[in-house]
């Protein structure tokens, strides 16, 4: 059975495009403060050694850099 982390970057992974494109709708503002919040959580999962963790945020980092960069 996988864990919670592994299903949620598995979601992640197969819902890539819808997700991008709710995230195009957001203000850029919104959207950089969520590319800290993961940069700050993925050097957490980093020193923990969580590399799961680690996987599933730069997941989320690169889906919310590709909206911000179809914004422009």
């Amino acid at each position: 059975m996988k864990n919670t982390t592994q299903q949620k970057l598995d979601d992640a992974l197969l819902n890539a495009g819808k997700y991008i494109e709710q995230m195009k709708s957001m203000d850029d503002k919104q959207l950089a403060k969520h590319l800290d919040l993961f940069r700050e959580q993925m050097e957490r999962a980093y020193k923990q050694g969580n590399k799961e963790a680690y996987e599933l945020l730069c997941e989320y980092e690169k889906q919310t850099i590709a909206a911000r960069l179809m914004k422009i």
